[in-house]
């Protein structure tokens, strides 16, 4: 049955010539359906690699209880100062980053308008507290000066964020005065200023939003934890920084489910029933040919076995045809997320291997259900009707 198959497979293959429009409606609508596949959750993956990958996931944060977001947390100075205490009292030799972040409005000038970039208030712990954070031009702002460093992303994103260059935030000048990289791609796309003179312009007294530890091992980070659940008066939560940026791209990604699954599977629908047309198609030009090889004893599994492959064999070439056309498109682009959030990162579009995987099966699961009903018909042609087809 198998050689038999192969043979089929064979010959309906040959004919493609003969109704190449119809397999080319077929190939392009899977390969439509796997690019669209693909290159949404290369968003995502993207993302992902953005802010979880680059993160520490020795790195605690602390924020005030009932709030999802760095910039909607505030812990008032006592509590701030209740919590360093029993995290020096936990872990003496931990580093801790006390740290304020908001969002401000920079104008992209060959855009013209303007996007949400996150504001940093840093302690001059911030730097230690972050492995692979360094300067690479300037220097680092001085405590109490309205002075700003910026990430080497946020730079190359905007123009006027520049050593020397100046910024108005809450009425006041803001100097530009250095540049960093940092392992976390996420930070990078930030902009940095001194903890107090942020608080003092902005005038939100001595209350901050973030506080970040870093432990000396995983005992003093147990221990850190556990005391700080334990005093339900100080009103914070802790997490892993790894845990608290993948929370947020878990709520991502169940937003792009919502929306992307729906519209993939009107897509899908659509294809599968362009490999119905196509491959009925295909039976009914081959219906003589098919009542031949029956009658040379050819078995209808092998008949319908044939028409099955061909469909996935078609399905095949449109997905990997999605897949190379996402990834030359999409793979290395620069890019930034302000159409995901309020805030911009900007990085770099990634197509994973495993992602492509998943876009290929998709493709072959189309191939499937298309080609099944034909290859079913196939198999049951009568012989003798079929050699009476002209």
């Amino acid at each position: 049955m198998i050689r038999q198959a192969v043979a089929m497979t064979a010959l309906n293959l040959l004919s493609l010539p003969r109704r190449w429009g119809a397999a080319l409606i077929d190939v392009f609508g899977v390969a439509c359906v796997v690019a669209v596949f693909v290159g949404l959750f290369s968003v995502v993956a993207s993302y992902q690699s953005l802010l979880v990958t680059g993160s520490d996931d020795a790195v605690l944060m602390v924020m005030k209880n009932g709030t999802g977001a760095e910039n909607e947390s505030s812990i008032p100075e006592d509590d701030a100062a209740a919590v360093m205490t029993a995290v020096s009292a936990a872990d003496p030799k931990a580093i801790v980053s006390p740290e304020t972040s908001r969002l401000i409005s920079v104008k992209r000038p060959q855009n013209h308008d303007f996007v949400t970039v996150a504001l940093r208030g840093a302690s001059p712990q911030a730097i230690p507290l972050r492995a692979g954070m360094k300067l690479i031009a300037g220097r680092m702002f001085q405590s109490g000066r309205y002075e700003l460093i910026v990430g080497h992303a946020s730079q190359k994103q905007f123009a006027e964020l520049q050593i020397g260059s100046t910024l108005h935030l809450a009425d006041a000048p803001w100097r530009i005065v250095g540049v960093f990289e940092a392992t976390d791609a996420g930070v990078e796309s930030e902009i940095w200023g001194d903890l107090g003179a942020l608080q003092s312009a902005y005038k939100t007294g001595n209350g901050i939003s973030t506080l970040r530890v870093r432990p000396t091992g995983e005992a003093g980070a147990a221990d850190i934890v556990r005391r700080l659940k334990a005093d339900p008066n100080l009103g914070v939560g802790v997490q892993r920084e790894r845990d608290y940026l993948q929370g947020s791209i878990d709520g991502m990604f169940r937003i792009m489910r919502f929306f992307a699954y729906p519209v993939l599977l009107v897509m899908a629908i659509g294809a599968v029933f362009a490999g119905l047309n196509t491959m009925y198609g295909a039976v009914a030009a081959r219906t003589r040919e098919i009542g031949v090889a029956r009658s040379m004893g050819f078995g209808a599994a092998a008949v319908g076995l044939g028409v099955l492959v061909e469909s996935v064999l078609l399905s095949l070439v449109g997905g990997m045809l999605g897949v190379g056309l996402i990834r030359l498109a999409l793979n290395g682009m620069q890019t930034n997320t302000n159409f995901l959030g309020d805030t911009q990162f900007a990085f770099s579009l990634v197509v994973p291997p495993a992602l492509m995987l998943q876009g290929v099966a998709w493709a072959a699961a189309i191939g499937l259900l298309g080609g099944l009903l034909p290859a079913v018909r196939a198999a049951r042609l009568p012989i003798v009707e079929a050699l009476r087809e002209t």
